[in-house]
């Protein structure tokens, strides 16, 4: 992810953020823009609940210890000012209350230079033609692909019309890897509109986090990923 982008950028929204936030208070702290994070699966309820069901696991206390951290770090960040979890799923035109497409977020924005993390877990596909519909306000874009060997051709189509610059490419290493061709079932594009094209590196970046902590993170072949792509 590009620091100019950051730099550039008037306002951040996640969707999807299930137990985790960290991307989004770092940005803040690199950048104190106002942050939107939807994801109608969780709540501080939902949080509360899932503590409570934990005090029974007598056999893994570590459950219980995890909750009260992510319900304190979500109390945390979610209490300032300026940092707002919107109970809705993103991607689908329904009229259920617990949905919104990414149109209307667009529409309801009157920021000009919009960064945006994606991992709506398949959701992705149905805003692929609003991202470059709105090419012009997106300062950068860091989306997860998932089930991609089903996907390429959406995915293709969309690093050829989308013109910000594709810098970086992660695996998630808690999918599997297709074996014909190595490529990865769910991949993290990251896009720049501040900073040059991908320069093949190699692959993970010594930045790059595991998605799963516990497993060795995928050594990506890039020549061969990108034939894929």
């Amino acid at each position: 992810m590009s620091r100019s982008d950051i730099d550039h950028s008037d306002v951040l929204i996640g969707l999807g953020i299930n137990d985790d936030w960290s991307f989004e208070k770092e940005f803040k702290e690199l950048r104190s823009v106002e942050v939107y994070a939807y994801d109608a699966s969780i709540s501080y309820k939902t949080f509360l609940k899932q503590f409570v069901k934990s005090l029974t696991r007598i056999d893994n206390p570590k459950i219980a210890f995890r909750l009260i951290g992510t319900i304190l770090s979500y109390h945390n960040f979610f209490s300032n000012s300026g940092n707002y979890h919107i109970q809705k799923f993103v991607g689908l035109d329904t009229d259920d209350e617990h949905h919104c497409t990414l149109e209307e977020i667009f529409d309801h924005l009157t920021h000009q230079n919009i960064f945006l993390k994606i991992d709506i877990e398949g959701s992705e596909y149905r805003l692929l033609e609003t991202l470059i519909a709105h090419q012009n306000r997106i300062s950068g874009l860091v989306i997860e692909f998932h089930d991609t060997d089903i996907h390429l051709n959406s995915i293709r189509n969309f690093i050829k019309n989308f013109p910000l610059n594709l810098v970086h490419i992660h695996a998630n290493n808690f999918a599997p890897i297709r074996a014909s061709d190595g490529l990865p079932l769910a991949l993290e594009l990251t896009f720049s509109k501040h900073c040059a094209s991908f320069k093949k590196p190699s692959l993970p970046h010594r930045l790059d986090m595991p998605n799963w902590r516990d497993k060795e993170d995928i050594n990506l072949n890039i020549n061969s990923l990108m034939n894929c792509l």
